[in-house]
Parts: structure tokens; sequence; C-alpha cells
């Protein structure tokens, strides 16, 4: 019988070899050879296992042998998920080595027993390589199983070396991911170079001037330790021949009659970006001299002297063109354009009244769209909502967003809405769109905005009164106008000035920017939660103060936006949803075919979605269109990922960092139904909300607001605002490297919930 290390595949012909594996695929999980490797797509929110991979087709030798795979990604939830390699005659006795939890761990399973021989924190980049091997000692007359790990498939670390509970010669070869609980996010895992050896990349050995290069170099040594994972897409160029770039970015270049990519335009645009040549970007060809100019696509390219490289990270690909889970997020984005100016307050009466808009939405999110990616079963408390912690939690908009600060000196409380800039104040209200106006729902407009006609200005602003954020369509207003920078400048404002005491009085309450109601981080040295550990003499200023934090804020935006630009560009092309509905449009009039799911053209044709839309449509009648919340629509670049919500990522991040985010929300308001003032938040779960929890909730509004503009997709905040957060700790860890003061670091709690510490440029997880 051959040794399982004889068992070879790099996985580079995209193929499932039939001689070597057999697919295992349950609960719906995807499991294919894409981008030469393995990937695995277990489905979201599926209670019970889910998940697949290969299992060997032959059963091999493995005494005096071994496995071994690279793992490029593990699954992205902290639990109720596996990434594994294991060697068994079946799935009840196994050897594996598996990546749950936070941790590596090296297991067993025996006639109906478990094994737990050991376990590490899991580190993306020491543990990429997982083996185990197995060595007979034919003096002690014993044999031995060693789990191993590796970063570079060179240099092995043993994690655990017991005696095999199972016979070992006659075996089969797993690996795979798997869920094995309601997960909202398991993310995509990835597998390369099965029994393959890789080398690794060499790393440079490490020196007041001397001492400043010293650190530098660590933290370049750092950054070029990362491993550069491979960037792959939907391939939505290639899939379509029939359609040819049917599904892939193409605003202000060149179009036919009905809206679809012209090939030669578009060549250009991807000779440009395969060159790199700046000339080339000036010889694209737009479908105008007076077209729209494409947004900065040499951004990407950048080398930034401090943190992680523009692509050093990369985002799984996003869903295909004609994928169910792409038409049920179109449907997710129709319904928010009908919804947009349904008040926040009213949604869970609405969801109890028949035929309301609230109550139509949730009821066709669940029957007819249940992947568009939100919490599944949707409710009035989730609809249009992230899923991420705190979330759901609350009145809809974050606090963040209405609240200003208690300023006793100028005689204002927070319910007034008005942020204390030092001596002067930025109001939370805003001149809103007007209700009712929708954009680009008439074939002709919308084909001019594909060909970069430019409509940007003509937004009819509410001017006779700010309002505060109260529906959709005033969220998008706030999202249309701003540099994603804004509303964390506000919140940092918020965390730094309010003062002790009762938020909605002024009575009694403390010194603004001195008596801080909302503690400082855990690994502030000057001054973390509560008293017992502040420094005696020193107070923080230009280190984890209030210029420290700023700096680190507008430092992040910079690196996360150049990143996410690279994902726009360079690797995904994803056409944005108002292109998409095009091609809806176009179908459902028999204007031309694609290879649309037809879930989203029943709904629209005869579904949840008709009494809206269509000849007897009652808001958009003879349109299939998406309806913009933009008069221009879309920007000119890409949609996935997400700038907005890759920058907000980053920026909440950094604020988690500097500040104790288990610290209660007190009096939570919401606005009002004229959005004139902000009322109370009486839910029942208004006594759990919390910094984090309201900060990762602004995270979720900015993006979401995109959203509901008809300018994004739910996928492009699912994914880019956890790829914004591993840019914000990338900064962190080489700031972490310059610390003087003893015992500093940073302590915040990640979007899929794990806690982590940041200290001397390592991240380690925080075992609660």
């Amino acid at each position: 019988m051959a040794k399982t290390h004889t068992l070879v595949d790099n996985f580079n012909d995209n193929t499932t070899d039939a001689a070597k594996w057999i697919v295992q695929a349950g609960g719906g999980a995807q499991v294919a050879e894409a981008n030469q490797r393995l990937e695995i797509w277990p489905r979201p929110h599926l209670a019970g296992t889910n998940g697949g991979g290969y299992r060997s087709t032959g059963l091999f030798d493995f005494s005096d042998s071994a496995v071994s795979v690279e793992v490029v990604r593990a699954l992205a939830a902290p639990t109720g998920a596996s990434t594994y390699l294991s060697v068994g005659p079946d799935g009840s006795n196994e050897l594996y080595i598996s990546i749950e939890e936070g941790m590596v761990r090296a297991l067993a399973d025996a006639g109906g027993s478990s094994f737990s021989y050991g376990k590490v924190p899991y580190d993306p980049a020491r543990h990429r390589w997982l083996r185990m091997r197995h060595e007979t000692d034919a003096v002690a007359g014993a044999d031995v199983v060693y789990y191993e790990t590796s970063a570079d498939g060179v240099v092995w670390e043993v994690l655990a070396a017991p005696t095999p509970p199972i016979a070992v010669t006659s075996l089969y070869a797993y690996l795979g991911a798997r869920t094995y609980a309601a997960v909202p996010r398991p993310g995509l895992a990835v597998f390369d170079n099965f029994n393959v050896q890789d080398t690794g990349r060499a790393r440079r050995l490490d020196e007041r001037r001397l001492s400043a290069r010293d650190v530098r170099i660590e933290a370049a040594e750092l950054a070029a330790a990362r491993h550069h994972e491979e960037h792959a897409n939907n391939n939505d160029e290639v899939n379509y021949p029939e359609r040819l770039l049917a599904g892939s970015y193409s605003k202000s270049l060149k179009h036919d009659a009905l809206g679809d990519p012209d090939p030669g335009s578009y060549a250009t645009l991807l000779r440009a970006l395969e060159s790199r040549d700046p000339a080339d970007f000036e010889e694209i060809i737009l479908a105008s001299s007076t077209a729209l100019k494409l947004t900065n696509p040499q951004a990407g390219l950048t080398f930034d002297i401090a943190g992680p490289d523009a692509q050093a990270f990369t985002l799984p690909p996003a869903p295909r063109f004609d994928s169910e889970v792409a038409a049920h997020e179109a449907g997710e984005l129709y319904w928010m354009a009908v919804a947009r100016d349904v008040w926040f307050g009213s949604y869970a009466t609405d969801a109890g009244t028949a035929n309301t808009i609230v109550k139509r939405a949730i009821d066709s999110l669940n029957a007819e769209f249940p992947r568009f990616g939100g919490t599944v079963t949707v409710t009035a408390q989730n609809l249009f909502r992230g899923i991420y912690p705190g979330e759901q939690v609350g009145p809809y908009v974050s606090q963040f967003l209405l609240k200003g600060n208690n300023d006793p000196r100028k005689g204002r409380n927070a319910n007034a809405g008005y942020i204390s800039y030092g001596s002067r104040e930025i109001d939370q209200r805003q001149h809103t769109a007007e209700v009712g106006l929708d954009y680009l729902t008439t074939f002709s407009t919308w084909l001019d905005a594909q060909n970069g006609v430019d409509f940007r200005g003509q937004d009819d602003l509410y001017m006779a009164q700010k309002l505060f954020i109260r529906s959709l369509r005033d969220g998008a207003t706030f999202v249309h106008f701003d540099q994603v920078l804004d509303a964390y400048y506000n919140a940092a404002w918020i965390l730094m000035s309010e003062p002790t005491g009762n938020q909605l009085t002024t009575s009694g309450a403390g010194r603004p920017q001195i008596d801080m109601e909302f503690p400082k981080d855990q690994g502030n040295p000057y001054d973390p939660p509560s008293t017992a550990l502040d420094s005696r003499t020193q107070a923080p200023f230009a280190t984890f103060g209030p210029p420290h934090l700023l700096q680190a804020l507008v430092e992040v935006l910079g690196r996360a936006l150049r990143a996410v630009w690279y994902q726009k560009w360079f690797v995904h092309r994803r056409l944005r949803p108002e292109e998409y509905g095009g091609r809806v449009h176009n179908h459902i009039t028999g204007s031309r075919t694609y290879p649309l799911n037809t879930s989203i053209t029943t709904s629209l044709s005869s579904g949840g979605l008709a009494p809206y839309f269509g000849n007897t449509g009652e808001k958009f009648p003879s349109s299939y269109l998406l309806p913009q919340a933009y008069p221009e629509g879309a920007p000119t670049h890409p949609a996935y990922g997400a700038g907005h919500a890759t920058g907000s990522g980053a920026l909440v991040t950094i604020l988690k960092a500097f500040f104790d985010e288990s610290k209660a929300i007190e009096n939570p308001l919401q606005a009002s139904s004229d959005g004139l003032s902000l009322v109370a938040y009486t839910g029942a779960d208004a006594a759990q909300m919390t910094v984090g929890g309201e900060l990762n909730k602004l995270a979720g509004n900015i993006a979401l607001f995109r959203n509901a503009a008809g300018v994004h997709w739910r996928s492009d905040y699912t994914e880019s605002l956890p790829f914004g957060e591993d840019i914000a700790i990338g900064l962190l860890q080489e700031i972490s490297l310059g610390f003087n003061e003893d015992d500093a670091f940073f302590e915040l709690t990640k979007f899929d919930g794990q806690k982590i510490r940041i200290f001397d440029g390592k991240v380690e997880p925080v075992i609660v």
C-alpha cells in the first residue's frame, strides 16, 4: 500500500483529480478548486454541521510517513468552525490537527473516545503549514505521531507527540472546513500544496539615531513577515462568453445601446491594470471626452512607509453575477430603496401590520431572498442591519451619529446633538435629501450615467431645517457628502470630551475633557479604567492621549483606502448594484437575456417586489432598475471592497484600541419621526448597549447607508469591515514597537467577537 506522503496535489489545475480525491460537501457548502487552490465556503446562519472538503480516493499507509498542507486561510468564525487536516479509516477514528476556537489543536478520535494532546493560540503566519508525521521507534517498540506547524513549510514546531490511539497502516487522508453551529460569517477556507514543499520567504535579521533605525527595521521586518496571500476574483470577466463582461464594472467606459460594456474600451482598462504603466492609464478609452473620470485606479500601487502594504491583505472572491447570493443581495437592495423614507422607529409597529413596506420586506427577505447575507430569520429588530456584535442591539442608528456632548459651559445637553470640538461645535443634524426623490429610474438616464454623464450636484436637499438621521434616506445623504473620517472624528471627540454625570442635564456634570465619562483602554499606561493603576505623576497626551488617537485615525484611513482600492481595480472589478439593475431591467423587459438567478426577476415580476416596480408598480412604474439615492448613482470605481466599509472597519478598530469597549451607554436616544429632535429609546435591550457595540454599529451604519443609497452590496459591507480591521491591527502592531512606557498595550474586541492584545509587535488572543 502506498505511503500517505506519496499523495501529492498542488491544486494548480483548478479541477478535482478524481483519481486522488472524493469531494465531500454538506449543508449547501461549496467545495471546489479555483485560483490554483482548494476553496471551501460553508453556508452562513446554518444550524448543525455544514462544510466539506476532500477525502482521498484510496487508503494509504501512514506508518513512517506524513501528511502536510498549506493553510492559506482558515475559516473566519472564532467559534463554531473548524479548518482541519486528518487521517483515519473513517470519521469516528482519526488523527487530526484542527484550527478552531482561536487555537491550533492536536486531536484524535478512537473507539468512541476523544483525545486532546495540545493546543496553542492560532497565528495565521506562524501556523501557515500543518503536518502530522508518524515515526516507529524500533528500539522501544512504540510509535509516535508528531503534530507539527510551520511558518514556511521548512522549519517545523512540534505541537504534540502522542502514541496514536488507532492503527496507522490503512487510512484515508482528509482536509476540509466546516461549521457546527449557526455562524453569521463563516468565511472561506483555502488550502494549497498538499504534501508539496514550498519554501517561505527569507527574513532579514535585526540595531537615539541608531535605535530609531532599529525600530524602523523591526517594523519593516514585521511587515515583510506578513505573507501576502494571492489575490483571486470570481472570474466574472470570463464566466459568461455569451454576455461578455455583463458581470463587470464599467461606468464611464463605452457601452452598447443596452448598457453592456464595450469590450474594446474595457480592454484598454485591463491593459493599464496589467502593465501598471502610468502612461497606459492615460490611454484608457472612456465613453466620451466629457465622461466622468475613473476614480484613482493607481492608488493601490502606492507603497506606504508604515503599516501593512496596500497589497498585504486580500478579500475573498465576490459572489458571482449569476449566483443566488448576488440575486438575494440585490433583493435586499431593492427593498432598501422602497423603504428609504420609513422611520426607523416605526419598524417594530409596521412589522406587525399587514401590507406595510416593512412587513412585506421582512416576509420577502425570509421567503424569497434568505441568502442575502443578513441575519435570518429577519425581524423588525435586525431588518437592514449588520451582523457584527452590537449592531442589532438598541435603536438602528448608533449613538455616535445622534448624540452630542454634555457641556455645562455652553449650557448644552447630549440630546441637543452638538459635539464639542473644544470651543467650537459640530451639529449632528444635517440638511438631508428630500423625501421621495430617487434617481436613474428611467432607462435613458440610467444609460447616460453608465456612459459617464455628470449628474453630480443635482441633489434636492431639504433646506428648511436640519434633521437627525431618522431613515435610510437620511443615512444615505450623510455618506454621500462625507469623507469617511467625519463620523469617526466626531465619535473620538464625543469619547474624549463627555464629562461624568447625567448626559441629559448639565446639573452636576463634570468638566469636559477632564472628568471623563468614557474610560480609556485597559492597556493605557497612564489612565486605564478605574484609578487603581493610574500613573502617579504623568498624564497621556502625545502617546495614549487625544493627539495620538486623532493621528492614528487619519493614518489608518489612508492606508485602508489604498488597500481596498487595489482590491477594487486590480483584483475584483465587481459591478455596482445599479449596473446589475440594468441587466435585470433588460432581462425582464425582454431587451436582452442574462444568466441571472431567477429569484430577483421573479420577485420583481410577480413576487414580493412586484407591487412597487414595473407596469403596475406604485413607486417605480415601468422600471425594474434599482432606484438610486444620488443623481449620479454610484461613483466611478468598482464596488468590491467598499471604501466606506473598509475605512469604517479600520477607524472603529483604532477607537476600540483607545477606549474601554465595555462601558455602558446611558440614556440611549433615537431620532423622532420628523427628525427634529432626539427622543428616548426604551427598548428592552437599552441596558445592553456598550461603547464597543455602538462603535461596531457606527461602522455598520456608515457601510450599510451606502447600500441604502443603492451603490453597494451586502457582501461589500460584510467582507470590508474585517478587511479594514486587519489593516488597523497591522498598523497598531507597528505602533506598539515604539513605546517607551512599561506594560503598554492595546486591547480590543474584533468584529468576530475575539478579544486580542497588541504589544511589542505581537497580536495575541485574550482568553476570557
